[in-house]
């Protein structure tokens, strides 16, 4: 393996509903770090830690801005994190940010190298997300179903030039129709970034619990591939199978 090579791994709301999903991607994690990646975290799930939390106490969830949602489920989100993640000897390091860092040269370079590091750290692993009290632009994004995190997701992985970006799904690959509706659904292996790849209507939408939706989650791979980076639509199970060169999931190449 070509050394320096960062992976950026985003996680989906729907697979983190699973409480088990955080320890598995972060045995995942740990395995990919001993054999010398460099990975950055780039996890939803805070709208619905925050509602959870809300829900637990008694409040109602609908009552609460969506960024105000996020808020309230970060620290809930970073507590499940650090526990899987302290099972391998490993610890997050919280770095939410918001698009508007991205635009000034020096906060730019800063969070670009401050990552980069982080990657490679023998015991953190930088947990990327937006700083939603502050910009919210990703809740905008959300309530039209553009893309949650995959966005996000795809810009650090440019910013600090990761030759690798996975995106962990419930449905853990691309397929001709809804595997949930349709038995017959078959799971394409590979994507061409070249063309423009759309999904039937029916599961092109926003997923249950978040709202980037496969097709987000294929814009935004394909973008990365174009860039050349290797770029996957993988299940929870398959981050070190994917990276090992197994037919799992769904590539998305040139």
């Amino acid at each position: 393996m070509t050394t320096e090579q960062i992976i950026v791994i985003k996680v989906g709301t729907d697979v983190l509903k699973n409480i088990l999903a955080f320890s598995i991607i972060a045995r995942q994690i740990a395995e990919l770090k001993k054999m010398g990646y460099g990975v950055i975290l780039v996890s939803s799930g805070g709208v619905t830690s925050g509602s959870d939390c809300l829900a637990f106490l008694g409040g109602n969830p609908e009552d609460y801005h969506k960024c105000i949602l996020a808020s309230i489920g970060a620290s809930s989100l970073l507590e499940h994190w650090g526990k899987a993640l302290m099972l391998d000897r490993l610890v997050p390091a919280q770095c939410y940010f918001t698009y508007g860092n991205l635009r000034f040269k020096g906060e730019k370079e800063s969070i670009r190298s401050r990552l980069r590091l982080l990657a490679f750290d023998p015991y953190a692993v930088p947990l990327v997300n937006e700083n939603d009290i502050v910009s919210g632009v990703e809740i905008e994004k959300m309530k039209k179903g553009l893309g949650d995190n995959d966005r996000l997701a795809r810009i650090i992985a440019c910013l600090v030039q990761a030759h690798h970006v996975l995106f962990v799904t419930e449905k853990g690959a691309v397929y001709t129709d809804n595997p949930d509706k349709n038995k017959e659904a078959k799971r394409i292996s590979r994507i061409d970034a070249k063309k423009g790849f759309r999904l039937p209507g029916q599961t092109s939408g926003p997923s249950k619990n978040g709202s980037g939706g496969m097709q987000s989650k294929i814009n935004q791979a394909a973008i990365c591939a174009r860039k050349g980076m290797h770029a996957g639509i993988i299940g929870l199970h398959n981050p070190l199978s994917f990276m090992k060169g197994e037919d799992v999931g769904t590539l998305v190449s040139v």
